[in-house]
């Protein structure tokens, strides 16, 4: 190249531009890289934080879902053992509570049939009574009776075996 067109060159204002954006390039690597690759290094640090913290909070979600999920399964069983238990308790008060019935229909049958027995005694006895009375108001009948037609030879025949049952 010819020094005229060194000149030209030089005399061009996009060599210019160019020259000093190579400056300007260099000068601002030099002196901002340092700041630069500190923003850099820190936004790293701080994405790496987070991400740890995720990490963190992604195994602590997870053992909190597995305890969620363990009580859920003991609270289930333990529901379930409330149920039986609850099935056994009705179970046991239904057998008692036939087994009192069936103690008392049958303490209040042996009532009634006391009560029966003693309504039939009673009964037979006032019937006994009644003809006993029925008997004695015969009796006494028949022998009025007797006694006012027979009465004055039964009385004189008495006195005629009077001196034999004497002796």
């Amino acid at each position: 190249m010819s020094a005229e067109e060194h000149a030209g060159l030089l005399a061009d204002p996009h060599t210019w531009v160019l020259f000093s954006a190579i400056i300007f390039g260099v000068i601002v690597w030099k002196k901002g890289k340092q700041p630069l690759l500190k923003i850099l290094d820190e936004r790293t640090a701080r994405i790496k934080t987070e991400l740890e913290e995720a990490v963190r909070l992604r195994c602590e979600a997870q053992e909190l879902l597995t305890d969620y999920q363990q009580k859920h399964h003991n609270a289930v069983q333990t529901a379930q053992e409330i149920i039986n238990s609850a099935k056994e308790t009705a179970d046991l008060i239904r057998q008692e509570t036939e087994q009192k019935l069936t103690e008392n229909l049958k303490r209040r049958e042996e009532l009634l049939l006391e009560r029966i027995t003693n309504a039939e005694t009673a009964a037979v006895h006032e019937l006994r009574h009644q003809a006993a009375d029925i008997a004695t108001t015969a009796a006494e009948k028949l022998l009025t009776e007797i006694m006012n037609e027979r009465g004055s030879k039964l009385v004189d025949k008495t006195i005629e075996e009077l001196p034999q049952r004497m002796e």
